[in-house]
């Protein structure tokens, strides 16, 4: 597998330079869709892919925005999801993950009718796979964890290993899913918190590593640990990102996912992006300290690359 980082991909000043020249790498990534509405979006955006290819990375991946960027329902987002496959295919980046994008808040999840709008997005996907010919860029959808950090909103068409099934039945060339390991121990941790809390055994989750699977339809993954579980109005938010060692989910489940997918991916080149916060994105400490704790390089082979 190959460690990669994210960054924002309006600022290369957040590309840690040591990193790429490690042998290691970078994702793109651009959090909301009101930067498109940004007059010099295109240019920066480009800017910042012009001095990521010079500098290399064993891979380069981008990320659609989540925020404010529903491709689905918005022609305009359509667009620009193209267009991400556009600057994907010019500066090498291998792929794109995208998230559903399909938020509401507690109470219009009441009535939503789930499986049809599934449906949908799986349906959008299919005829955007077509719009992807004479290219080798994939699309990772990536999985959302059961509730949005604040315990207030939901992005519900693509969060348990089965929420899948349709789209991989599909067999389509350029899209599969990127699995993000946060997002599934969040899931699986409030399973298993609800049945601890309710004394309820049907509510417990059975198995982490069902997400394996998923393993031939997989082309990406992200990967750290969480802190605290968000439930709807109880005023306690989720923090994602932290060092997998000191995260609310039992260490050793992540420890035993990362040999795993380590002998998986040995030489496939998989990429699995380290989504850790840090206090300061110019110093990736904590990006470091995670690829220590994986197996790769330490802290010390940081200071003298």
């Amino acid at each position: 597998m190959i460690a990669q980082i994210p960054f924002f991909g309006l600022d290369p000043k957040q590309i840690d330079k040591k990193w790429v020249e490690a042998g290691y790498g970078l994702e793109a990534n651009i959090f909301d869709g009101k930067s498109f509405e940004e007059t010099d979006y295109v240019k920066t955006f480009k800017r910042a892919l012009d001095y990521t290819k010079q500098l290399e990375p064993s891979l380069l991946t981008l990320h659609f925005p989540t925020d404010n960027a529903d491709y689905v329902h918005k022609a305009h987002i359509k667009d620009r999801l193209l267009q991400f496959a556009e600057l994907a295919d010019m500066y090498g980046a291998k792929g794109i993950t995208v998230h559903a994008n399909q938020f509401m808040s507690v109470e219009e999840f009441q009535g939503y009718d789930l499986e049809g709008n599934r449906r949908k997005v799986i349906e959008f996907f299919a005829a955007f796979d077509d719009e992807l010919k004479g290219t080798d860029i994939w699309i990772g959808v990536e999985n959302l964890p059961i509730i949005g950090n604040l315990g207030e909103d939901f992005d519900p068409i693509f969060i348990y290993p089965e929420d899948f099934e349709e789209l991989i039945q599909l067999g389509l060339k350029h899209v599969g899913i990127t699995w993000d390991l946060c997002h599934w121990a969040i899931t699986y941790q409030t399973h298993l918190s609800s049945s601890l809390m309710f004394r309820d055994e049907k509510l417990r989750y059975p198995d982490f590593f069902q997400f394996l699977s998923l393993q031939e339809s997989i082309k990406h993954y992200h990967f750290s640990s969480f802190r605290q579980l968000a439930f709807p109005h109880g005023d306690v938010r989720c923090f994602e990102g932290s060092h997998p060692a000191e995260g609310t989910i039992n260490e050793s489940l992540l420890r035993q996912a990362a040999e795993k997918l380590k002998e998986i991916h040995r030489d496939d080149g998989t990429g699995i992006v380290f989504e850790v916060m840090e206090e300061d994105y110019t110093q990736r400490k904590e990006s470091w300290r995670t690829l220590e704790w994986f197996g790769g390089a330490s802290d010390e082979d940081q200071k003298t690359t």
